[in-house]
C-alpha cells in the first residue's frame, strides 16, 4: 500500500470508526474515498470522508457475493455535493484485478483490489460504467458484468437513490430466453444437468426446458426453467443456475428461513408462494401458484430434488 492510500485509509478510519480495507485519497476539492465490506450476505459500505475528518456520505450498496461463474459485483455510487462518482467492485479469488469500462473512454483503468477482493475506481461525476471485466494474471478477462447488473446509486447530502443492478437472483419466473426441445438439449446449452424433482403433484404435467441467460451476465451459465402446469392457474415451476448467486436472497418481510437437507432456505408464502436455496453446487427458485397448500408444496417438491437420479428426456 502506497504511502497516500496508507494515509487515506487511516484518516477514513478515524472518521468511520470501523476498520476500513480500501481508500481512493482525495484529489483538489474532492474528498477521500473508503470501502468496507460488512454482513452476510455482504455488502460494500462506501463513503467519503473531507480532509478534516468530516464525514460528507456514507452509501450501503446492494449485497453481492462474486464467484467463479459470476467474477465480479460492482456499483456506480455518485456523490452530489462535492461531485464525485466511485466504482466500487468485489472480485471473486479467480480474479487479479478489474477494468471499468466507460462509455466515451477508451484507456486500461485496471485496478487490483485489496482484501477481500474489494476495489474501488475514482470517475468522472457523469461516467456512465457500462461494464466491469474481472481479469486474470495474464490480463485477459475472465467474466463481464455489463450495465444491467451493475447497480446506479446517488447521494444527495440526506438520501439514497437511484436503481439497483438486475444481477443473478432466483425470483422464480420465465423471462426472456428459449425452450429446448429436450432436456438434453437445455443440458448441452447451458453445460450441466438440470436437477429435477423425484415429485411433483398428482395431474400436473411438465413443460419443456426453458434456457434464460443471465442479464447481468452473458458469459454465466444459464438458468434452466421447468414448468409443471395443471387446470386453471395451477402451477409448480423450478428455475436452477450454478451457485452461488451474485443475488443472494436476504429475505425480508413475509420470508422465513425452512430447512432442505444441509441447506437453508427461504420461503415466502403469501399469495404466489416461492422457495429459494443454494446447495456448494447450485442455486434453486421454486414457485407454486394455484395451490391451497401452495408452502407445502414447495418444500416437499424442494426436498424431492437428488442430484444422484437423473430425470427427464
Amino acid at each position: 500500500m502506497e504511502d497516500a492510500e496508507r494515509g487515506a485509509v487511516g484518516l477514513a478510519e478515524q472518521a468511520l470508526g470501523h476498520p476500513v480495507l480500501v481508500a481512493v485519497p482525495g484529489e483538489g476539492a474532492l474528498p477521500t474515498a473508503a470501502g468496507s465490506v460488512a454482513g452476510e450476505p455482504p455488502r460494500v459500505r462506501l463513503a467519503w470522508v473531507a480532509a478534516d475528518g468530516r464525514v460528507l456520505g456514507r452509501v450501503s450498496c446492494p449485497p453481492g457475493r462474486p464467484s467463479r461463474w459470476r467474477p465480479v459485483v460492482a456499483a456506480s455510487v455518485g456523490l452530489e455535493t462535492p461531485a464525485d462518482r466511485v466504482l466500487a467492485a468485489r472480485l471473486a479469488p479467480e480474479a487479479v484485478a478489474m477494468r471499468p469500462v466507460i462509455a466515451g473512454e477508451e484507456g486500461d483503468g485496471i485496478v487490483t483490489p485489496a482484501r477481500d477482493g474489494l476495489a474501488l475506481a475514482r470517475l468522472e461525476p457523469d461516467a456512465i460504467v457500462i461494464a466491469v471485466d474481472a481479469l486474470d494474471a495474464s490480463g485477459e478477462p475472465i467474466g463481464r458484468l455489463v450495465r444491467a447488473g451493475i447497480a446506479e446509486l446517488r447521494f444527495d447530502g440526506a438520501s439514497v437513490s437511484g436503481r439497483l443492478g438486475a444481477t443473478h437472483g432466483m425470483a422464480a419466473g420465465i423471462g426472456a430466453g428459449r425452450w429446448a426441445a429436450t432436456v438434453a438439449d437445455a443440458a448441452f446449452e447451458a453445460g450441466y444437468d438440470p436437477w429435477l424433482p423425484a415429485w411433483v403433484p398428482p395431474g400436473l404435467e411438465r413443460g419443456q426446458v426453458r434456457v434464460e441467460p443471465d442479464v447481468g451476465y452473458p458469459a454465466a451459465p444459464p438458468a434452466l426453467i421447468v414448468a409443471w402446469t395443471g387446470a386453471d392457474t395451477v402451477r409448480v415451476l423450478l428455475r436452477q443456475a450454478p451457485a452461488p448467486l451474485a443475488s443472494p436472497d436476504t429475505g425480508g418481510r413475509w420470508a422465513r428461513e425452512v430447512p432442505i437437507g444441509d441447506a437453508v432456505g427461504v420461503l415466502r408464502g403469501r399469495g404466489l408462494v416461492t422457495l429459494v436455496w443454494e446447495t456448494p453446487e447450485r442455486a434453486f427458485g421454486v414457485q407454486v401458484r394455484g395451490m391451497p397448500d401452495g408452502e407445502t408444496t414447495a418444500l416437499r417438491v424442494a426436498r424431492s430434488i437428488d442430484p444422484s437420479v437423473p430425470r427427464g428426456s
